[in-house]
């Protein structure tokens, strides 16, 4: 079966495995990524480093912002357009998702060597961890532009349903980087420097890597030729891709803004966050990894007119999300203790991410629905109210529930504040997909909708 002819029949656990399988295999392995700084710093016991990690989280969340931007805007036009059978504009999409991601590396790259001393302030570094988190800034620089074209391109070349090729490419960086971190920090004595050092390599080596699949590839395009910036081409991209990522820029903002009540507790108090964080991570990822994994397919049938085959594969892998989400959560909440201790030794640090993780593990299961929702909402060009659900959880809903229960309760009101927010920015997100259903509905969108589709 080829990939078009699975998007377009095959039932939706066909689709989980075949699309979302991979997908979820490259978040885990994200995850594992994204733990290997805080793993190997823990390793020697330097609190201070591990804070620094977490504090430049947000500088993180705003290259994540780009590659979304870009590599899920690319993904959505592109498959659109195979539903639509418009292969021209598939060479041109991609070709734009590339050379921009590079562009934008090096734009956000010299902005934070630029900035770096009001950054840092704005991050909240203290005396304590200013230096660190400098040192790990500035590599993690220079390497920008691999970092955001990289995560494009994995993004974009899933659109014609082939995970396979993006999940090689993510691996080899995400082994490298692992491979590198205790050389760097450990034999060379680099220290947060060697941590960012080997981040940086494994993000060049898997753009490479995703570059020849996207070469591969003959309905994608690397060449220059193809780059055009006409509307059609270039607006078409950043407006499918706004929603995700402005949830995700929004999300280095909610970082910084949690990061500065978080420290009024101590470091301690960061570094036990950024360890607690990452079961809630795990699970997040797992579940992100099913709903984009399956977002392709969904606008591929919203390109080809059938809103029947949309709905059916949102339900059922809304369900399905739902209850990997729980389970996750509690094997994840049961094995605490020893999650814990793999990445910090310190008995303050331990504690205070022992009364942490339940509150980032609480909205798992909430979180299938939330990110389906968005996911439907992004993949049928409903930019809006994409845009808005993005908003939702990571700002509109979590910044003034942070402030409001760290207000009232302290420490306690601080840490259950991202549950609370969870719950109330699923209502919401609920009720604009329904909102969205019904729209199609009146529209009279079906398996005959394209023509109505191509005249909006």
């Amino acid at each position: 079966m080829t990939n078009e002819k699975m998007m377009r029949e095959a039932p939706v656990w066909k689709l989980l495995c075949g699309m979302s399988l991979p997908v979820i295999v490259v978040m885990l392995l994200q995850v594992l990524y994204n733990m290997a700084d805080v793993f190997f710093m823990g390793r020697t016991g330097a609190t201070m480093q591990v804070a620094a990690i977490s504090l430049a989280g947000p500088v993180f969340s705003v290259i994540a912002a780009f590659n979304t931007l870009l590599g899920f805007g690319g993904c959505t036009a592109i498959s659109v357009a195979l539903g639509r059978g418009e292969s021209c504009k598939v060479r041109q999409y991609s070709a734009f998702v590339l050379y921009g991601g590079l562009l934008a590396g090096l734009v956000i790259g010299a902005a934070i060597l630029a900035g770096l001393k009001p950054l840092l302030g704005l991050l909240g570094a203290n005396a304590e961890t200013e230096a660190y988190t400098a040192d790990y800034l500035r590599v993690l620089a220079l390497g920008a532009p691999f970092s955001i074209a990289g995560g494009a391109l994995g993004n974009s070349i899933r659109a014609d349903g082939d995970s396979k090729g993006a999940l090689l490419a993510s691996m080899l960086g995400i082994f490298v980087n692992m491979a590198l971190d205790p050389l760097f920090i450990f034999v060379f004595g680099w220290g947060i420097r060697g941590a960012a050092i080997a981040t940086v390599a494994g993000n060049t080596l898997s753009f490479a890597a995703l570059l020849i699949v996207s070469y591969r590839k003959k309905i994608f395009s690397v060449s220059v030729r193809d780059l055009t910036l006409r509307p059609e081409i270039s607006i078409k991209v950043l407006s499918c891709g706004l929603p995700m990522a402005a949830g995700t820029l929004l999300t280095s903002f909610v970082g910084v803004f949690g990061n500065r009540l978080m420290v009024n507790y101590g470091n301690l108090a960061v570094a036990a966050q950024n360890v607690a964080g990452k079961a809630g991570m795990i699970t997040s990822m797992v579940i992100m990894g099913i709903c984009m994994g399956i977002q392709p397919a969904v606008s591929y049938n919203h390109g080809a007119g059938n809103a029947r085959r949309v709905r059916r594969i949102v339900f059922g892998v809304g369900g399905f999300s739902v209850l990997l989400g729980a389970a996750l959560s509690v094997s994840l909440y049961l094995a605490r203790q020893q999650m814990i201790g793999l990445f910090i030794s310190d008995p303050q640090v331990t504690e205070l991410a022992l009364r942490m993780m339940p509150a980032s593990l609480l909205g798992a299961p909430l979180y299938g629905v939330y990110q389906m929702a968005s996911v439907y909402l992004q993949g049928t060009e409903k930019v809006s109210r994409a845009t808005l659900t993005s908003l939702l959880r990571q700002g509109l809903v979590l910044v003034p529930v942070m402030f409001l229960m760290n207000g009232l309760f302290g420490l306690t009101g601080l840490i259950y504040a991202g549950p609370v927010a969870d719950l109330i920015a699923t209502a919401l997100a609920v009720i604009l997909c329904v909102a969205g259903f019904r729209g199609e509905r009146r529209l009279g969108y079906g398996a005959s909708g394209l023509t109505k589709i191509a005249a909006e």
